[in-house]
């Protein structure tokens, strides 16, 4: 913005500059040798305005096209003075002076425009700026909130897959006492049942060594018995 506004009052000193010059000019030069100084100028300007103009559509820039009006304008103003000055009987140097207030006039304002302007466009940003401060309390609390939101979730998410994981143990730790209590009651019962068995084969063995014994005792007194018969046969 200074920038803009510094390069427009260059130009409003250089034009009138330009203005004093001719008038310095007009005083110690003769009259048709000042006009063709004139016309050189205002081609010269004309060609630098034609200049601005093809470089401003190329690139669409509206400042340049600008600045390229200004010098056609002034070139054409330059062309002019010689005419003006014939035709309505105006004095050359006050013609000049007055033309240069004009010109340093029109920059001036258009410097305070250009200001204005920016000016206006600053303090529309920094509102946008005091806008967005304010939404930014706002935002974080929301996102303070939907953080908080997310831990507490997060939170119950995880002392419920505790409580899954200790009732996971819970039952595993019951599945392992069973196993446990079933394979004490096998060991318990198959050592019942080879007591059991031991006994059968226990008494099954004793009754046969008590059958043979009674089978010998059987056999010895039937022994005993042939012999007693056989002694009371010899006797008689």
């Amino acid at each position: 913005m200074k920038n803009t506004i510094f390069k427009n009052l260059l130009k409003a000193i250089g034009i009138m500059g330009y203005f004093m010059v001719l008038n310095l000019a007009y005083a110690r030069m003769n009259t048709e040798r000042l006009i063709n100084d004139i016309e050189v100028f205002a081609g010269i300007f004309l060609v630098l305005g034609l200049i601005f103009l093809e470089r401003a559509y190329k690139k669409d820039d509206g400042k340049t096209a600008l600045s390229g009006i200004e010098l056609l304008c002034l070139s054409m103003h330059s062309l002019s003075i010689n005419h003006v000055i014939t035709f309505y009987q105006y004095d050359f140097r006050l013609y000049l002076l007055t033309s240069s207030y004009v010109f340093a006039i029109y920059y001036v304002l258009k410097s305070i425009v250009i200001y204005t302007k920016e000016k206006r466009q600053y303090l529309k940003n920094l509102s946008d700026i005091s806008e967005i401060v304010k939404e930014e309390p706002i935002k974080k609390e929301a996102k303070k909130r939907r953080k908080a939101k997310n831990t507490k979730n997060n939170l119950e998410e995880k002392a419920e897959n505790i409580s899954n994981k200790k009732q996971e143990n819970t039952h595993e730790e019951s599945k392992e006492k069973n196993k446990e209590k079933t394979k004490k009651e096998q060991e318990v019962k198959r050592k019942t049942t080879t007591k059991k068995q031991t006994k059968e084969k226990e008494e099954k063995i004793e009754k046969k060594d008590n059958k043979e014994v009674n089978k010998g005792k059987q056999d010895e007194n039937k022994k005993k018995s042939k012999k007693k018969k056989k002694e009371v046969v010899d006797n008689d």
